[in-house]
């Protein structure tokens, strides 16, 4: 069993005579994926607590809870002091350089006691995992997530980190939609075939367009337009379906989103 004293202690000899706390945040309206979106607003989270919890610290290592009592990496950070204002605290918080091969790969079990976000050091935590580079978060289920095209791209360029995504995304065809947040415009496509939903998004993520008119037309006009392009699944389709069923489903999705009279749909 290797811990995560051994690793860093190993590492660096930042934490040998220093005194130290492990924050692990967690908010349970939230998958891992979306927490981490915002590292800023974390960040200032993490800066500003209710409680005057890290007086006594040199440095807090930080970690995003996971599902269970799983805990990925976040961060290391010096604490160089710290504010007391009307209703918390304002620590000043810099982040150290050096752990960024570990961040967002290491993945300990916080234990039991889950309730206690922020603890000392010197309770031991096991390392359960250390995922490959690229991981974005468990597969939530195939109705149940929104990708940006950043993790799209994410996923499909890290499998090995994302098998779980690859798995179930290859394993079905389906309907899917793609959402323009910046006019609310949508476009209603279908996968089907070896590697199904899977093989269709690779496509996009390679060039955002995929080969259809309405979305190639966006790109033509701004190059970096994936940045307003969110991806989710409508339905899953099992694979004995076959293709005239699919097309029959797609077109009855383009009517009743109406993807052809005030959408990307073309046909």
């Amino acid at each position: 069993m290797l811990t995560l004293q051994e690793l860093l202690n190993f590492k660096t000899d930042l934490f040998k005579n220093s005194r130290v706390k492990l924050v692990r945040h967690l908010d349970t309206r939230k998958e891992y994926r979306e927490v981490i979106k915002d590292r800023e607003k974390l960040l200032y989270h993490q800066a500003t607590p209710r409680n005057d919890i890290f007086k006594d610290c040199d440095y807090i290592i930080s970690f995003i809870g996971d599902e269970r009592c799983k805990a990925i990496l976040f961060g290391v950070f010096k604490v160089y002091g710290r504010e007391e204002r009307e209703n918390d605290f304002y620590y000043s918080l810099v982040e150290e350089k050096g752990f960024e091969g570990l961040i967002g790969r290491v993945v300990i079990d916080w234990g039991n006691n889950a309730r206690a976000w922020h603890q000392w050091y010197n309770q031991t935590k096991e390392i359960i995992q250390i995922l490959p580079a690229g991981y974005i978060g468990s597969f939530p289920g195939l109705l149940q997530f929104v990708l940006d095209s950043s993790e799209l791209q994410k996923i499909i360029s890290n499998s090995e980190a994302n098998a779980d995504w690859k798995h179930h995304l290859s394993a079905v065809n389906g309907i899917y939609l793609i959402l323009d947040e910046n006019t609310g415009s949508q476009y209603i496509g279908s996968a089907s075939g070896k590697h199904g939903i899977w093989q269709r998004w690779s496509v996009y993520a390679k060039n955002w367009h995929g080969g259809n008119l309405e979305l190639k037309k966006l790109f033509d006009k701004d190059a970096a337009y994936n940045k307003n392009l969110r991806y989710s699944v409508l339905q899953a389709l099992p694979s004995n379906v076959t293709q005239d069923e699919i097309v029959k489903i797609e077109n009855l999705y383009k009517q009743k989103l109406g993807s052809r009279a005030h959408g990307l749909n073309c046909n």
